[in-house]
């Protein structure tokens, strides 16, 4: 479902047209600081999916789960995504939206909001077998015998 919505959200930033994504944000997400990080970091998926072929289906749940990780991953006393907003990144739209987020003293709280919430639509197959642990074992207790 997450997948779905960001291909559409995709379709929208290439037709320079980000007001959806806003939107999004801010229906779903505090508006704390945590909608602004959120905003940021789906851009910066986007502008890094733009070169690649069939860029739309670049915009997944697991490549913006390790963007917005790179803000709790650190290198010495920055983390990795202030490195990239100040030093890498060269969209306007990511610096508008990240310029002060990045060193805000909450971005780890707003981090763990987003991750979470990305959490939600993580693929759980491994759980769901892992569920039925009994019967598995009953399983392979009765084969192995």
């Amino acid at each position: 479902m997450i997948n779905r919505l960001l291909m559409e959200l995709y379709d929208d930033y290439e037709k320079n047209n980000i007001s959806s994504l806003v939107e999004f944000a801010r229906k779903t997400l505090p508006n704390d600081g945590t909608d602004r990080l959120f905003i940021g970091c789906v851009l910066i998926l986007f502008s890094k999916s733009s070169g690649s072929f069939k860029p739309r289906y670049n915009a997944t749940r697991e490549n913006l789960y390790e963007i917005v990780k790179a803000a709790k991953d650190k290198i010495n006393s920055s983390n990795l995504l202030t490195f990239y907003v100040e030093r890498l990144n060269k969209d306007k739209l990511v610096s508008k939206y990240l310029k002060d987020i990045v060193n805000d003293p909450n971005l780890d709280k707003y981090t763990d909001i987003i991750l979470d919430y990305l959490d939600q639509f993580k693929p759980k197959f491994i759980e769901e077998i892992k569920k039925h642990k009994k019967s598995i074992d009953k399983y392979l207790d009765t084969n192995n015998s």
